[in-house]
C-alpha cells in the first residue's frame, strides 16, 4: 500500500483509507483533474478549436444560409416543429473572423433545456485529457479546462452550462441596449 500511496502523491493526488470494525474498509483515490479523460466533440470557431463534452451533445445539423438570415435578431431555429434557441460562439468569443459559409449547429442539453451552439466546423469526436486552467484563467467560467491535440495545438473544453448562462446574459444586455 505504501507504493500505491507514493505513486498517487507523485501525481499530486491523495489516498484516503477508512476502516470500520465489522463493516469493512473504504479506499478513496483522488486524482487531479489533469488526469481526467472525457469523450468530446472537437469543433472549430474562427481559428480556435474547442471541445464540447459528448454527454451534453444531442445532435448536429447544418445552419443553412437561408435559416441563418431568417434567424437574425431572434436566435431560434425550428427543429422538427420545436423552437430551439441558439448561441453564436463566434460572438461569445469575439473571434473577429467571418463565419464559414456552411455553419453547423451542435444541439446540447443543459438539464431540461436544449440549446444550439453555432460553430464553423465539426472536426469530429475526440478523446480528451483534461488539463486544468492556469491560476490566471481559473475564473473564466465558460471553459472547464484545456487539452493538447495530436498536432500540438490547444483546444479549450467548453463548460456547457456556464456557456449557456453567459450567452443568455449577453443576449439580455443586447436587448436592454436596443
Amino acid at each position: 500500500m505504501d507504493v500505491v500511496k507514493k505513486t498517487i502523491e507523485g501525481l499530486h493526488g491523495t489516498i484516503d483509507i477508512r476502516s470500520a470494525l465489522g463493516v469493512g474498509t473504504t479506499v478513496a483515490l483522488r486524482i487531479p483533474l489533469t488526469l481526467a479523460i472525457i469523450d468530446g466533440l472537437l469543433v472549430r470557431v474562427g481559428t480556435g478549436r474547442y471541445v464540447i463534452p459528448l454527454p451534453a451533445v444531442e445532435e448536429c445539423l447544418e445552419l443553412s444560409l437561408e435559416e441563418d438570415m431568417r434567424s437574425r435578431g431572434r436566435s431560434f431555429i425550428n427543429l422538427r416543429g420545436r423552437l430551439v434557441p441558439f448561441i453564436r460562439l463566434r460572438e461569445i468569443f469575439a473571434t473577429g473572423t467571418r463565419p464559414d459559409p456552411y455553419q453547423k449547429i451542435v444541439v446540447v442539453s443543459t438539464g431540461s433545456e436544449r440549446v444550439g451552439l453555432v460553430v464553423d466546423q465539426i472536426v469530429g469526436d475526440h478523446q480528451t485529457v483534461i488539463k486544468s486552467m492556469s491560476k490566471l484563467h481559473e475564473d473564466v467560467e465558460t471553459f472547464a479546462g484545456a487539452t493538447i491535440l495530436g498536432d500540438g495545438g490547444v483546444a479549450l473544453i467548453l463548460d456547457v452550462a456556464n456557456l449557456v448562462a453567459t450567452g443568455r446574459s449577453q443576449e439580455a444586455q443586447l436587448r436592454a441596449t436596443a
